[in-house]
């Protein structure tokens, strides 16, 4: 969830985008890229502009959404994610528990790497091992925390074992936390993965050709892929950023598919002829996180009063457009999958603290703080996500009353992400896309008390006994029923300390131009070989 640097993309804002932007047209309408006309079929070259750069192909070196949307066209994991969120085969063509901390992978026959080579057991074990192993740093290692070991128990069989029982790590090797690549590409290759140098290497549609980390990326077909022939023999990906340079690119007919469509441009895009703009719930957070290890946001009070400040019912009507819903927790409703019944959520919901906006509460909490006159702070927001910085404007505005300054500050996605592992701020906001069906995932991630620290998923730096408790009661829970009990009542306990304020639950826009189309488009469209999906017409 990375961004042209400041001076590129602040000429893009300048006079002299009207100068830059026929040369980016061209460019993209070259020779032999050029899409099928209308009645044509066999679209040659799909070409994707995305929202921000990215700095590394390598999505555990740099977990954004946007990495993902690359990496998953060329690797997979042991198991994937269905339309409905559901758990499906992959690399694995069945899995089973053998007990409540072993799970065995029987991998799928004739997989090849796209260099030839072929998918084994050892390439799996060294693939996991990355993350596993004593001392990893990967944005994927929290997730192996609990493993005991990892080991290639027959030619094309892989045995993992856990130090204690989790409801939740069957979700771990997944697209979410683990992309396959072989012993001997991370032998020889070792820091270079995902650099322009190193690239990568996997067992999905497409390889990399090239990669400019400010500028593109361009993928080849990969003819040996297992789940049949891609349908494009290449996709150049474009980095995008400036919101008006991606609608014209797509008025022009240079892009195919234009992720991350602004919630103010929908009905702009709208009007494009014969473009198909697809919307969908996307299990996606955005919320404020308050360090609270971290003057002033130490002090509840003061945590309480910025959650008073926050008009999200006005936010979601005015800066989403209502493409979103006012978040009451952390798990989008639709998480829960069998856990929980959309009633027994509902009636869970509504017993979680909700901290509505009412500037006279904010004033009466901010007078009970150890700061009852004001203080000033910053808050970023990533230039890939402009929605997140019009909201975080109002609320300043809102704050300025209360005496308290924020500054509101556009910083590269790259250094957004950084900036988190970091935990060196004091109130941040935080994006978070679903990579499975699972409730825990944001809950275990921004909760835990395990997982505060720099490079902590805990950001706000929350460290309560009790809600660590439950939570670690509800990752050793075999019982669907009972494991959801005990995450709800430590939402509802930590929502009481107000470490995060929710903001909304989001619903993402994806355009499609008027030579292709899209199959079974969801929440977890991009959580896979998405190309896979998309067809000329």
């Amino acid at each position: 969830m990375a961004e042209l640097p400041v001076s590129r993309r602040s000429l893009l804002r300048s006079a002299a985008l009207a100068a830059v932007l026929p040369a980016f047209l061209a460019a993209c309408g070259s020779a032999g890229d050029t899409p099928a006309a209308p009645g044509q079929s066999g679209l040659d070259v799909l070409r994707v502009a995305l929202p921000s750069s990215i700095g590394t192909l390598d999505a555990a070196k740099e977990a954004g959404i946007m990495n993902y949307v690359v990496a998953l066209l060329v690797q997979e994991a042991l198991v994937g994610v269905g339309q409905d969120g559901s758990l499906q085969p992959s690399l694995a063509e069945s899995w089973t528990r053998k007990d409540a901390k072993t799970y065995v992978y029987e991998l799928r026959s004739g997989v090849t790497f796209s260099d030839g080579s072929a998918l084994t057991a050892e390439d799996v074990v060294a693939s996991l091992g990355l993350h596993a192993r004593k001392g990893s740093t990967t944005a994927f290692a929290y997730a192996y925390a609990n493993v005991d070991t990892i080991e290639a128990t027959g030619p094309a069989q892989v045995t993992i074992t856990l130090k204690s029982p989790d409801a939740s790590f069957a979700w771990t090797p997944s697209p979410g936390t683990l992309l396959v690549t072989s012993a001997k590409f991370i032998e020889a290759t070792g820091e270079r993965i995902g650099t322009p140098e190193g690239r990568l290497l996997g067992t999905g549609p497409y390889k990399v050709a090239e990669f400019a980390p400010d500028s593109h990326v361009t993928l080849e077909r990969n003819d040996a892929w297992w789940g049949g022939k891609a349908p494009f023999r290449q996709i150049k990906i474009d980095f995008i950023p400036e919101e008006s340079t991606r609608l014209l690119a797509m008025r022009g007919d240079s892009v195919d598919v234009a992720l991350n469509v602004p919630a103010e441009q929908i009905d702009q895009w709208q009007t494009i002829p014969d473009v198909q703009l697809k919307t969908a719930g996307d299990r996606s957070l955005v919320t404020l996180a308050f360090n609270t290890a971290k003057k002033p946001w130490n002090d509840v009070h003061v945590r309480r009063a910025v959650a008073h400040a926050v008009d999200r019912e006005g936010i979601v009507k005015s800066v989403l457009r209502g493409h979103g819903q006012v978040a009451a927790t952390i798990p989008d409703p639709a998480q829960w999958g069998g856990a929980l019944t959309a009633g027994e959520v509902t009636g869970l919901y509504a017993t979680i603290p909700q901290y509505g906006f009412d500037l006279a509460k904010a004033k009466a909490e901010l007078a009970q703080s150890a700061t009852p006159e004001g203080f000033s702070d910053v808050l970023t927001y990533p230039s890939s996500g402009p929605q997140l910085g019009r909201a975080a404007l109002t609320l300043a505005e809102n704050l300025k009353g209360l005496g308290i300054t924020l500054e509101v500050k556009e910083v590269p996605l790259e250094q957004w992400i950084a900036d988190l592992g970091k935990h060196g701020s004091g109130i941040y906001l935080g994006w978070y896309f679903a990579t499975t069906g699972d409730p825990a995932e944001y809950v275990q991630q921004l909760l835990h008390g395990s997982a505060v620290g720099q490079n902590g998923t805990n950001i706000a730096e929350y460290d309560n006994d009790e809600v660590t408790g439950l939570l670690d009661r509800a990752k050793s829970s075999t019982d669907d029923a009972a494991r959801a009990k005990l995450l709800g009542e430590a939402l509802v306990k930590a929502a009481a300390d107000v470490p995060y304020q929710p903001l909304w639950w989001g619903e993402s826009a994806t355009a499609f131009g008027k030579g292709v189309t899209a199959d079974g488009f969801g929440p977890y469209f991009f959580v896979g070989p998405w190309a896979a999906k998309v067809a000329a017409r």
